[in-house]
This record gives C-alpha cells, sequence and structure tokens, in this order.
C-alpha cells in the first residue's frame, strides 16, 4: 500500500511518461527492442529492489510505450513480470527467501552475486527467446515509432511539476536505501522502511490523503489478504511440512538427487503456495540433509533459492509481483486471467528452472 502511494504520487509528475520517451528513444522506437530493453531493466531493478516494488514502478511506463506502439500490453506485462522473479533470485536482497537464507545460514551478499547471478542472466536471455517464440509475430506487428512520433514524445512527455517530482524520487531514493540497509543492518522490516516512506512524502509533498489513497490497488492487497489466510491454514494444517519430509525421503544420500528434489519440490510448492513460509520450513530441513548426508548445505540453499524464486513464475499467484502487475493491468482496462498466466508461466518455469538445474547439477554434483 505504500509503495502504491508513493508510486502514485510520483506518476503525477510525470516521472513515466519521461521514462518511457528515454527507452523509446535508446531502443529506436523498435517494439522488440522496447520488450528487451524493459526486461532488462525490471530485472536489473528487481535484484535491489523487492518485486512488487519494481513492478509498481515500470508498468506505467510499458502501458504508456504500448499505447504510443498500438501494440498488445500483453506480452510486455508479463515479460515484466517473469524477468522481476527471476532477476530478484540474483541477490540477498532480491527476494525475501533469499534474505530469509541469508540470515540464517550467515551468507553474504557477495556469496549470492557469485553463485546465482550467473545463472540468473542466463536464464534472463532464455526468457527472452521463450517471450520471442511465443509472442514474436505479434510484437512485429506493432507499429514502430519514428522520429517524427519520438520528438513529440520528447515535447509531450515532460515532467509537469518539477518541486513535487525532486521530493518524490528523493523521498523514493530514501525509502529504497531504507530497505537495503534495514534488511542488511538494521533489521527494519520492509514494511516499516515503505510505510516511512510514504507517510514522509505525504508530509512533504502536501498531497491529499484521499487523492493519495486512490492510487492504492485495493482489490489486490484484499486477494493477498484472502490468499494468506489460506496458506496460513495449509501451513497450519501440516501441509508444507509434508513437503518437506517428501524431500528428505526422495533424496536419499545423494546430492544429485537432492538438489533435484529441492530446487523442483520448491518450484512446484511456490507456484501454488506463498514461498515465504515455505522457505521458512525448508531451510532447517536443508540443513538437516546435508547434516545426514555429509555434504556443505550452500547448493542445497542455492537450489531451496532458485526453486522458491523462480517457481514463483509457475501461476499468477505464485508471487506478489504475479498479482499486483495482473491487478494494475486490470484497472487500465488490460485482462490477463489466470489461463493466459498459466499458459505462459508453465513454459517460463519449467525451462528457466530447469536450464536452473542443469546449472547445479554440474556445477556441484558432477564437477564439484
Amino acid at each position: 500500500m505504500s509503495m502504491m502511494i508513493i508510486v502514485g504520487i510520483l506518476g503525477k509528475t510525470g516521472f513515466f511518461q519521461v521514462v518511457a520517451y528515454r527507452t523509446a528513444k535508446m531502443a529506436g522506437g523498435n517494439p522488440w527492442k522496447i520488450l528487451v530493453g524493459l526486461t532488462l531493466l525490471t530485472a536489473l531493478l528487481s535484484a535491489f529492489l523487492d518485486n512488487v516494488t519494481t513492478i509498481l514502478l515500470v508498468l506505467p511506463v510499458t502501458l504508456e510505450l504500448s499505447s504510443a506502439l498500438k501494440a498488445n500490453p500483453v506480452p510486455y506485462i508479463l515479460s515484466e513480470i517473469f524477468a522481476s522473479n527471476i532477476g530478484g533470485t540474483a541477490t540477498l536482497v532480491g527476494d525475501p527467501p533469499n534474505m530469509m537464507i541469508g540470515t540464517e545460514s550467515g551468507i553474504g551478499f557477495t556469496a549470492f552475486i557469485i553463485n546465482l547471478a550467473p545463472i540468473v542472466i542466463i536464464d534472463l536471455f532464455i526468457l527472452i527467446l521463450i517471450m520471442a517464440l511465443l509472442y514474436g509475430k505479434e510484437i512485429k506487428k506493432s507499429v514502430s515509432l519514428d522520429d517524427s512520433t519520438i520528438k513529440r514524445m520528447e515535447k509531450e512527455y515532460r515532467i509537469v511539476d518539477r518541486a513535487l517530482y525532486y521530493k518524490s524520487i528523493g523521498i523514493l531514493i530514501f525509502t529504497v536505501a531504507l530497505f537495503i540497509i534495514g534488511d542488511l543492518f538494521l533489521d527494519i522490516p520492509p514494511m516499516a522502511s515503505a510505510f516511512t516512506g510514504a507517510t514522509l512524502l505525504l508530509l512533504v509533498s502536501g498531497e491529499d490523503i484521499k487523492g493519495a489513497l486512490d492510487h492504492v490497488e485495493w482489490p489486490t492487497l484484499l486477494f493477498f489478504a484472502g490468499l494468506f489466510v489460506v496458506v496460513g491454514g495449509a501451513e497450519r494444517m501440516g501441509v508444507i511440512d509434508s513437503i518437506a519430509d517428501s524431500v528428505i525421503y526422495i533424496s536419499g544420500h545423494s546430492m544429485f538427487m537432492a538438489i533435484i528434489s529441492v530446487i523442483w519440490i520448491s518450484a512446484f510448492a511456490s507456484s501454488i503456495i506463498d514461498n515465504i513460509p515455505f522457505t521458512a520450513t525448508m531451510i532447517p530441513v536443508v540443513f538437516t540433509l546435508s547434516s545426514g548426508m555429509g555434504v556443505d548445505a550452500q547448493p542445497l540453499l542455492w537450489a531451496l533459492s532458485l526453486g522458491a524464486c523462480m517457481g514463483g513464475n509457475g501461476t499468477l499467484i505464485g508471487a506478489s509481483a504475479n498479482v499486483v502487475g495482473v491487478g494494475m493491468a486490470e484497472r487500465n482496462g488490460i485482462l490477463i486471467d489466470f489461463k493466459t498466466f498459466l499458459k505462459n508461466g508453465i513454459v517460463v518455469t519449467l525451462v528457466t528452472v530447469g536450464v536452473a538445474t542443469l546449472y547445479l547439477v554440474m556445477k556441484y554434483a558432477v564437477m564439484g
């Protein structure tokens, strides 16, 4: 809610229109280059911001550009959602499961980048290839932006309130810094950082609170509330514990089987339930498994991270970014239903998690 308020106020300044224009200019007005640029930008932001915040920042730009291109925005939106979940896997602060794994294991920021960033980069390019196969013909039908259109965008897409723009950007940078510093050093929960930023922006901007609340995607937040109740019930009933027990049973004493079991069970579970309680349950399971096998726990923790984060692409409810992105699209008259998301998400998940599995098996079970 807090990040929606910040992004909503920032949007009033014309910031997203300016970013849209600059993105189009860098891509030379080419629809395919714009999709690739937005996908990589989303992944990069997600490595350092939470995925929901990234989607809130990038999606308004996407809507502006798809409108200018007279293009179907669905492939752009889906590509960014998938990229946010993949990109967030690369660093300690990119996704909550990674923060939890780092906290419980003592693995540092650099270790996450060294071990996970290479496969994240590979999977991002695989994602772009998948989107080309699924939507390449449709994207080619889009109207390329000529020089006159880009020049018109330059005149029309500008900052309309510089004072509010500087205040909003300043508070956004402060909030992002608080996310990272709070997680690494001060033990400040993300919700406290976001609420602090939203409150400060409301105070310094003089924006009307009722107007600011209009920017909040209330149906999306209510959906989350209901989903968390269902997941909490499943957790209390022992469903997540049963999944964890099955990992231990399937794995036996083989590092090869342990990696495959952890990453795929994590991916499957994270596509249908929230990955935070699942990761919390699986971390001690991984340590028990590694102790029983007499091996280093790190390879299995990387498997848990990759499965829990990338598995969120499987279904519409698999990750918070999915629900927020689809909710924002619907508010702008763009319908992405469960079936459409599933049809694309399953392909992306199977291929990216499959490549990640091969990476881990080759690095730790075969060569290690």
